[in-house]
This record gives structure tokens, C-alpha cells and sequence, in this order.
């Protein structure tokens, strides 16, 4: 019995020869045999490293740098591929864009922005319930969507929704209501109060208001370009003082970037404005995380910033910067502004200046290409009518003006102006005897100190002179040009201009219902018809029908010479190269250069593409 167990037990040395070890590899080498080797490296003298070139000989050493710089350089240029393959270049957060500004700032607040600092700083701190695209047709900002009744007298405006102010309130319907209301109420004086006469607005829900319009305006959408201000903090402060209020220079609004500080000089004027991003803004953007703006006197020192890298950007009005910005690391952008310079004539102040013979002969003197080119003013076009060019309803079929000084000259004789005495100043002698009156034709320009501006005026009274009319020139301040000759018509002749909107109503500059301030007709020109055809054109909704009244009323005012219609100039927006994706297209207003700052960007990084699947 004991032999059978012995006989059939498996001998055990040979069965464990035999079964598969699990501590081997499938090249048949034990695992502890890689220990061992590893414990052995481990083992080995940092030093002896060292040692390890001198195994190789100098052609194996250069043969084995040549593989691994091989080997990199493939392993480099493969990793290159695929990131590119997989990702894209894309704005990121970061850098600092700043601003150069040569005007005052007083507020940074859209009731009551004035200068074109004021409304520089403004159109990126407020949102407005519309903006304009690139090619000047109306975008959605705050407002989703705007729908417009068939009479062309209702408006409603769906808000978007999500909106939060930079302090972190909700942005809602009452905000909307409010400040449109606040720009209604005298008691807060806000130079937008005209615009919106006539106009009910009201809550439909938190959502939702409801603009209903006392007559049909057609460019009343423009009007919703307009910022809009916070219910919240404005209405704690009391109407009589909210001129004064800090909320005009540290505001809280809903743009892209957010007031952060406000330094000033000794005298208390400004020297910067720092705004940094909105973390709270409702669109993609923006990327830069900081815009300064900085303020300087004038444009030459606007130029010396811009070469000791103080500045990125600016607007640049004259020629002669725009040609030296052009050799240094700038971008410019020009800036088609439907605005009008002209030259008006006050024949109250002048009775001279009623005669049509004299209207004809100054307008007949005048070269209107050589002012554009001496006057500083740069890229721009020569203007005929009384809408400038390139606007919706411009009549290019307007003959241009005579211009020809030797006709000027026949226009006046005919009219019986002569040089009696040789002293180089015609006069007109009328009546005989005690009631005989001579006049001579003198006049007086007044016109805005700015450089090209009193050049041009300089210009035309030199062309006049040629022919025997004795001219003075005046520049002013503006503010003092409008306080002192502008409101209570005292020019004879103004040299100034005339700035429209998206929607070209020349209406505030050419019925009679504007003659008197705050109109601004400040050609003086009274004409029935003309009165019917803006009037007509102002209620019609059909844009063909509001195009043939604009042709009629633009011959009409230049077969009367209402003005002497010389130039619309051409800005430059000047920009570093190192600020990316500055696309500005048509702009009606300056500061709508940054209506899409918020794509703009300093930075750049990498993000996954999307998928193809």
C-alpha cells in the first residue's frame, strides 16, 4: 500500500522544473534579474559618469550628437504639428492699451457727455441698447431685439437677459425706463432732452419696455444708441444736484471695462483715467486687461508720447501728423465722418450778405481744393450739398459751384460794387441826395481755434481780398464761440461745422423752427418748402420716398447758396501695431471707433479647435 502511494505521487523536483514560472518575461528573463541589473546602475559612482564619452571614439561621439539633435528636432517639428493641427491662436487676457486724449473730461456718463473725452471713456463704461456694426447698420448690445410697429410710432425693445451692472446688481427694464425718463426731466439739464420730447416710455416686464412715439420719426432708432445709466444708485441722488454728483467721473455701468481710478494735478484737472476689464460684461471679451487714458494739450505732444512709448493710440486730425506717424511703428485707420464744413452767412448781423450777387461772387472766389489741402485738415473730399457724402440721401447729381475769381469779381460789378477811392474795398453807393448810403464790403469770420480750422478761415479772407473784399478773422475757444457769437447769432460769417448721424435728418440745421438757439440752423436759412420736404421726410417710413425729398431740399438750399459749402475731412485713428484686432469700419462719431474694443486684444494663446465631428 505504501508502494502505491509511492508509485503514484508526481515526483516533485521535476514537476516544479517543468510548470511555467510567473516571474518570468516573455523574452524567457526573470524579473529579478532586471532588479538586480537596476540595483547595479544604482549602484554605480555619479562620478563614473563622467567616464561613460570615453567609451566612444570622436567619430561614434559626433555620429551619436547628430542622431540626438536629429531625434529633437523631428520629435520638435512632430509636436509642432500636432498642437498646430489640434489648436488655435486665439486672444488672450492681458496687456494694456493707452489712450492718448487732448480734450477736457468733465463726465463719464452718457446723459451727459459733451466732449469727445467725455463720450470717449463713456461708450466703453455704458452699454447701449444699440450699437453700429462695421458698415454702419444698427447691432444689438443691450437690447436682444427691437421690434417696430406698422404705424412706424411704436417701439419695443426685448432686453437681453443675465445683465449685471459692474457693482454686481441685475440690469433690467426699470434701468431702461429710468434714465430715459431722467433725460425727459428739465430739472436734470441733459443735453439729450430734445431727442427724446414726445416719446412714452414703460415697463412691459422686468424684460421688456415699450417706447411709443407722439408722430412717426424715421430715424428714431438711432436714438437707442443711447447708454443707459443704473436706477439704482441715481435715483438716491436729488435731481438739482446730479451735475455734481461722483457718479459723473467714478461711474457704474455695464460695458466691457470698469472705472478703477482718476488721477489730477495740483490745479485739480485730469492727468489719466485707468478702466480695467468687466468681469461681469455679457459678450465675449474683452482681452485687455487694463485701458488708460491719458490726457496731453495739444496733438504735437500727443506725437512726443507716442515716441517715448506713453501712448498707444490717439486721433490724429491734421495732415502733417498723420504723414510722421506713417514712418514710425503706427497703424492708421481712417475715419469717413459724415460731418460738413461750410461757411455761413448771417445777413442780419451784415446786410451785405442778403444780396445773392455777393453770396454768389464769395462762394465763386473761393478754391475749395486748395483750402482742403493748405488748411492742415489732410485726407477729405470737396463737399457741394447740404448732406455729405457717401450718407444715405446724398445728391451726387448737384452740379458743383463756379469757382473762378474773375467771375466773382463780375458778379459784384453787376451788382454795382466798385472801388471809388482805389483803396482795394468795393462799395455800393444807394439813393441820392441826404438818403444816399455808401457800404463797403467788409466782413468779419469767426471760427473755433482749432489749427485747421483758423486756417481755412485765414485762406478764404485772403481769397477774398483778391476780390476787393476786406475780411478780419477771429478764432475762438469753442465754448466761447458758441456762448458769445453761435447762440445769439452775432457772427456775419461762421466758419464751422455741421456733424451727422447714421440716419442724415438735416432737419435741426435747416427749419426755420431752428433758427433761434438752441436750434442749430446756424445758416439762418428760412425756406417753405424746404420746411415741407424735411418735415415730410422725417414721418415717411419708405426710404425711397425719404431719399427724393432729401435730393429736392439739397438742390433747393444750393441753387439759394444757403451756405458756401467747402470740405468734409477725413480723421486717422493712429494705433501700435503691438494692439490687435482693431477693426473700426464706418463710424459716425469717434468714439464709436470703440464700439468693438472688446475684441481687441495685447496677448495671444492656444485653445482646442472644434471638432469636425
Amino acid at each position: 500500500m505504501d508502494d502505491n502511494k509511492e508509485a503514484n505521487s508526481p515526483p516533485s523536483e521535476p514537476a516544479a522544473k517543468e510548470a511555467p514560472d510567473a516571474s518570468l518575461n516573455p523574452e524567457g528573463k526573470s524579473l529579478a534579474s532586471y532588479g538586480a541589473s537596476w540595483k547595479t546602475i544604482r549602484a554605480i559612482n555619479w562620478r563614473w559618469w563622467f567616464y561613460f564619452p570615453r567609451l566612444f571614439s570622436r567619430d561614434e561621439k559626433m555620429a551619436i550628437l547628430i542622431f540626438g539633435l536629429i531625434a529633437v528636432a523631428a520629435f520638435g517639428f512632430l509636436a509642432f504639428r500636432i498642437v498646430d493641427r489640434v489648436t488655435i491662436l486665439v486672444p488672450d487676457v492681458g496687456g494694456i492699451l493707452r489712450e492718448g486724449v487732448t480734450h477736457e473730461l468733465r463726465f463719464i456718463n452718457p446723459l451727459y457727455a459733451v466732449s469727445d473725452a467725455d463720450r470717449d471713456i463713456t461708450s466703453i463704461v455704458f452699454s447701449r441698447l444699440i450699437r453700429y456694426s462695421r458698415n454702419g447698420s444698427p447691432d444689438m448690445d443691450l437690447a436682444e431685439n427691437v421690434e417696430v410697429g406698422e404705424d412706424g410710432r411704436v417701439y419695443t425693445v426685448h432686453l437681453r437677459k443675465g445683465i449685471r451692472w459692474h457693482d454686481g446688481e441685475d440690469f433690467s427694464a426699470d434701468d431702461v425706463v429710468f434714465t430715459i425718463k431722467t433725460i425727459q426731466d428739465p430739472d436734470y439739464k441733459s443735453p439729450l432732452r430734445q431727442n427724446w420730447q414726445g416719446v412714452t416710455a414703460e415697463k412691459v416686464d422686468e424684460a421688456t419696455v415699450r417706447l411709443t412715439l407722439r408722430q412717426a420719426y424715421a430715424p428714431f432708432m438711432e436714438n437707442l444708441a443711447l447708454g443707459i445709466i443704473p436706477e439704482h444708485l441715481w435715483r438716491k441722488i436729488p435731481r438739482e444736484t446730479a451735475v455734481l454728483s461722483d457718479l459723473n467721473l467714478k461711474p457704474i455701468g455695464t460695458g466691457p471695462y470698469q472705472f478703477s481710478k482718476l488721477v489730477r494735478r495740483g490745479d485739480g484737472s485730469i492727468i489719466s483715467v485707468t478702466l480695467t476689464r468687466s468681469r461681469n460684461y455679457y459678450l465675449d471679451g474683452p482681452y485687455i486687461r487694463e485701458v488708460d487714458f491719458n490726457f496731453y494739450s495739444d496733438e504735437a505732444q500727443l506725437i512726443a508720447a507716442y515716441r517715448r512709448n506713453e501712448v498707444d493710440s490717439f486721433l490724429v486730425t491734421s495732415a502733417a501728423s498723420a504723414e510722421e506717424l506713417q514712418k514710425l511703428d503706427a497703424e492708421l485707420h481712417q475715419l469717413h465722418l459724415p460731418k460738413i464744413f461750410a461757411v455761413f452767412l448771417n445777413p442780419g448781423a451784415n446786410p451785405a450778405l442778403a444780396r445773392k450777387a455777393v453770396r454768389q461772387a464769395l462762394s465763386a472766389a473761393i478754391d475749395r481744393e486748395a483750402v482742403l489741402q493748405k488748411s492742415g485738415v489732410g485726407s477729405g473730399v470737396v463737399v457741394n450739398s447740404a448732406i455729405p457724402p457717401g450718407t444715405f440721401g446724398f445728391n451726387a447729381a448737384i452740379t458743383p459751384p463756379l469757382q473762378d475769381q474773375v467771375e466773382a469779381q463780375k458778379f459784384l460789378q453787376k451788382d454795382g460794387w466798385k472801388d471809388a477811392n482805389s483803396d482795394g474795398i468795393l462799395e455800393r453807393t444807394e439813393g441820392r441826395g441826404k438818403s444816399q448810403t455808401t457800404q463797403k464790403l467788409e466782413l468779419r469770420i469767426v471760427t473755433s481755434d482749432a489749427p485747421e480750422l483758423a486756417k481755412t478761415a485765414e485762406l478764404v479772407a485772403a481769397m477774398w481780398k483778391n476780390i476787393g473784399v476786406k475780411t478780419e478773422v477771429t478764432a475762438m475757444t469753442v465754448s466761447e464761440l458758441e456762448s458769445s457769437m453761435i447762440r445769439p447769432r452775432a457772427y456775419e460769417v461762421l466758419i464751422f461745422g455741421e456733424v451727422f448721424g447714421h440716419d442724415p435728418d438735416p432737419f435741426a440745421f435747416w427749419h426755420t423752427s431752428q433758427l433761434k438757439d438752441p436750434g442749430l440752423n446756424v445758416a439762418l436759412y428760412s425756406n417753405r418748402a424746404v420746411d415741407q420736404l424735411l418735415e415730410q421726410a422725417r414721418r415717411t417710413a419708405d426710404p425711397a420716398l425719404r431719399e427724393e425729398k432729401y435730393l429736392e431740399f439739397q438742390k433747393t438750399v444750393s441753387d439759394e447758396i444757403g451756405a458756401i459749402f467747402l470740405y468734409a475731412p477725413s480723421d486717422h485713428y493712429a494705433v501700435r501695431k503691438s494692439i490687435q484686432g482693431v477693426d473700426i469700419g464706418d463710424v459716425t462719431l469717434t468714439e464709436e471707433r470703440f464700439n468693438r474694443i472688446a475684441n481687441w486684444f495685447v496677448d495671444r494663446g492656444r485653445a482646442l479647435k472644434k471638432p469636425l465631428w
